[in-house]
């Protein structure tokens, strides 16, 4: 596979979705091979014309294990991008304040332990910034159980492929069905698509998804529209009222009238009804995306150090290799090189796992507990400053006017019965070690009091 190639694999509980992407000119990407396997012991080919069914191999393969080799030898190559449904993760689409991009992952890692089902240390979060505007940040967060991710993992190691990006298969379909639906014109956009067993709901404001969902096994077309109720009054909270100006049902068939008429109800406009423009369980649009910059990534982090000691164990074989050849006198010896470094390499994963759980526990905590500190911290509040002056406030003195500026400084004037009582306040302000500098304006006689004005600076503000 040349360094630019692309090859993705989507993976459900019915068939292996595989295709290969390679650079043509200055058209960009193109396809250049792909395919879908079954995973059913006994089955027959899908619709799909690119539908492949799996022989029977050896007693101990799995169904996943066979796809993926004849998968192999179909697209080549060494590295792939994995996906996988939205049914297998936890995801959450969230609105931050823009002032926490500089520590997004620390907050996404906080909202996703606050709610994820799955065991502490046991799954891994990334994110994707959908967009962004002066006040906040929407934002994409996900989980993946270790062992849903080790589970495709393995098989894959035993092929021969290293996963290099995990993603998510729904947003592999949003990136192939954006440009056919212009989803991204103004207006609130509900996709509901049906595809095998399976619903996926998208909900998209000016082209921003807000909402991403996916039904099994819907009793019926009465469930699926409370459930599609639901959604749309979860996004009316999150997102705020908006208008829905259209609503796309896709499928691989058109399906009852029934469905049709339920939506119109619902919202008061016809569902428009369009058709797949790709059978490719998204993994065409998963493969697209991962020559775009910042998406999301679920690949755990043990993963990642053991592909990078695979590629210290690659030299490392290679220098043994040149080593045998001028030393053929230790060749006994070297040959039994490739099985040491396979079982430290196990020991090594196994280690590198545990100790990964454990700092991701530690680094959880520690995260949390700075931005609950960050969030708390009311050192610098108007309430707080106001406390702080009113106790220098000698008698005969009498405030009024208080102004607080956040993170520089405050104004204070008042009227005095006797000057001296004006330069007494003054100094104790100055001697309090939150400011910086204290300046005076007055005392200046008026109508029987003193009137005067101090400026306080907090320290560390520059002038």
């Amino acid at each position: 596979m040349a360094k630019s190639d692309v090859i993705a694999l989507a993976v459900n509980d019915e068939a292996l979705y595989g295709v290969r992407y390679s650079p043509r000119g200055s058209s960009g990407m193109t396809r250049t091979g792909g395919g879908v396997w079954l995973l059913e012991e006994d089955s027959s080919p899908v619709d799909d014309d690119q539908a492949v069914v799996v022989d029977e191999d050896a007693d101990e393969d799995t169904p996943l294990l066979r796809a993926l080799k004849v998968a192999r030898k179909e697209l080549g190559g060494r590295e792939v991008v994995l996906a996988f449904p939205l049914s297998q993760l936890l995801v959450r689409i969230l609105k931050m304040p823009v002032e926490i991009r500089d520590d997004l992952a620390g907050a996404v890692d906080l909202q996703m332990d606050k709610i994820s089902p799955f065991d502490e240390g046991g799954y891994t979060t990334g994110f994707e910034v959908l967009s962004e505007d002066e006040d906040s940040l929407w934002v994409l967060a996900a989980a993946i159980p270790s062992a849903t991710f080790d589970a495709v993992n393995e098989p894959l190691q035993q092929v021969g492929w290293k996963v290099v990006r995990t993603d998510i298969a729904l947003l592999g379909w949003l990136r192939t069905l954006c440009g056919p639906f212009n989803l991204a014109s103004p207006g609130r956009r509900v996709v509901l698509a049906r595809f095998k067993n399976i619903w996926m709901l998208m909900v998209m404001n000016h082209g921003t998804l807000v909402l991403a969902r996916s039904f099994k096994d819907i009793s019926g077309y009465d469930a699926l529209v409370r459930e599609l109720t639901l959604s749309l009054l979860n996004v009316e909270i999150e997102a705020g009222p908006l208008s829905v100006v259209e609503l796309i049902v896709v499928a691989e068939e058109r399906p009852e009238n029934e469905l049709f008429s339920k939506l119109h109800a619902l919202l008061g406009i016809e569902p428009d009804y369009k058709e797949f423009p790709s059978l490719d369980g998204g993994v065409e649009g998963v493969a697209l995306r991962s020559v775009e910059e910042s998406v999301i990534d679920l690949t755990p982090a043990y993963w990642h150090d053991s592909l990078k000691e695979g590629a210290i164990r690659k030299r490392v074989t290679v220098g043994v290799a040149v080593a045998t050849a001028v030393w053929a006198v230790f060749m006994a010896v070297l040959f039994s090189g490739p099985l040491v470094y396979k079982q430290m390499t196990k020991m090594v994963k196994a280690k590198a796992k545990f100790h990964y759980r454990e700092h991701k526990a530690v680094s959880d905590t520690r995260k949390r507990v700075n931005l609950i500190l960050s969030y708390t911290n009311r050192e610098h509040s108007p309430l707080e400053m106001l406390r702080v002056v009113s106790g220098y406030l000698p008698q005969g003195i009498t405030l009024t006017g208080f102004n607080f500026k956040k993170q520089e400084g405050v104004k204070i004037s008042g009227d005095a019965d006797q000057p001296t009582l004006v330069y007494q306040f003054k100094n104790a302000v100055t001697e309090d070690s939150l400011f910086q500098e204290v300046s005076l304006t007055g005392p200046s006689a008026s109508r029987g009091k003193h009137k005067f004005e101090i400026n306080a600076v907090f320290k560390g503000v520059e002038e």
